[in-house]
């Protein structure tokens, strides 16, 4: 990332970051853990599924209909029906939290290393390990692990995926909590991790013109959806308060912003950013600055929407003698400014090596 203007004073208005469930929150996901039945999908079997061959001895599973697991699953899975991924990769960590007990609430991308182009969202909650008695872990970049648990499509509302309502519509594997399947027995997810040896998987390379969203009017290149891209340069932002990622569009007063425009269209999520010292990319353009990545860009590409609220609230006291607003109707999920009712962006991690400085 070039910054070719030193930093002047223009304020930072700050993009908002999605607040993050406390580990042991409370939360009843259910006891029962998940077990292969008519709804499953993908490879269910104990023995079912293996990687590119990395692994010495390891086999992959034939493709059908020219898709992994995952991306069957995400074609033509339903709601409930449950998948069993052994030996996928950690391709990224959205955000953790650790519970007093040292059991973990973790959201994260996987990859199946025999099918590279397919990913997928994981939302593990504290309860979900190998058993139900086991030490949890937190999983991290490059973890191998195994996922067994239920496919389905964030609401539209966000609601079975809070406190990331802006995560409505993805595709995720998660317990049963607000499932809300007919037939499908409450119960955890099996997060277990493989050994102790990190595979890191090279994030996919795309061609110049990928991702251009048309301000949120379109869905890009969403068969990249789940996996870390690098999309090349030169990029240059052309927007730090992009119509279509309004926290509130609908409030004239609020100033917040929850990613940027670079050249081409492409609409970058900035929740794991904003905060870090080297990335003061708002300050800079807000000063008269250019803000240039050379190199590209990279991270995960998957979905975004701003979930409205419908009400008028519930106004709370705070400590500092202001107030806030609790929502408590909220509507079906759609980019502000347009009709679509997602979109998908670049979601980078950090910015040593995603949103990286010029050589």
């Amino acid at each position: 990332m070039q910054l070719r203007k030193t930093l002047g004073a223009a304020a930072l208005v700050a993009t908002a970051v999605m607040a993050s469930v406390a580990g042991c929150s409370g939360r009843d996901d259910g006891d029962n853990e998940p077990t292969p039945d008519a709804g499953c999908s993908g490879a269910c079997g104990q023995d079912a599924g293996t990687d590119a061959g990395t692994d010495a001895g390891r086999v992959c599973p034939p493709a059908v209909n020219g898709l992994g697991p995952i991306g069957n699953l995400k074609t033509n899975g339903k709601r409930g029906d449950i998948i069993d991924l052994d030996n996928v990769v950690v391709t990224a960590v959205k955000d953790s939290d650790v519970g007093a007990q040292g059991d973990y609430i973790a959201r994260f991308w996987v990859v199946d290393p025999c099918f590279p182009k397919e990913g997928i969202y994981v939302d593990k909650f504290y309860k979900d390990k190998e058993t139900p008695t086991s030490k949890d872990f937190l999983p991290a970049v490059g973890d191998v692990i195994r996922v067994k648990g239920w496919f389905r499509k964030f609401n539209a509302n966000g609601r079975d995926g809070a406190p990331e309502q802006r995560e409505a519509y993805r595709p995720v594997i998660k317990s049963t909590y607000l499932l809300n399947v007919d037939g499908v027995t409450i119960g955890d997810m099996i997060v277990a991790k493989k050994g102790t040896e990190r595979q890191i998987l090279p994030d996919n390379e795309v061609a110049a013109g990928f991702g251009n969203a048309d301000s949120g009017k379109e869905k890009p290149n969403a068969d990249y959806a789940g996996l870390r891209v690098h999309i090349p340069g030169p990029l240059t932002v052309t927007n730090v308060r992009p119509p279509s990622m309004k926290s509130q569009p609908d409030n004239p007063t609020n100033t917040t912003y929850l990613g940027m425009e670079v050249s081409g269209g492409i609409l970058v999520a900035t929740s794991k950013t904003y905060r870090e010292a080297n990335c003061k990319i708002m300050e800079t353009v807000d000063d008269g600055g250019t803000v240039t990545f050379p190199n590209g860009i990279r991270g995960v590409w998957d979905t975004f929407t701003n979930v409205p609220c419908t009400d008028a609230g519930t106004p709370t006291q705070l400590p500092d003698g202001g107030t806030s607003t609790r929502c408590n109707v909220y509507g079906s999920g759609v980019v502000p400014g347009t009709t679509n009712d997602f979109t998908y962006v670049l979601h980078p991690m950090n910015c040593d090596t995603d949103l990286a400085p010029a050589p």
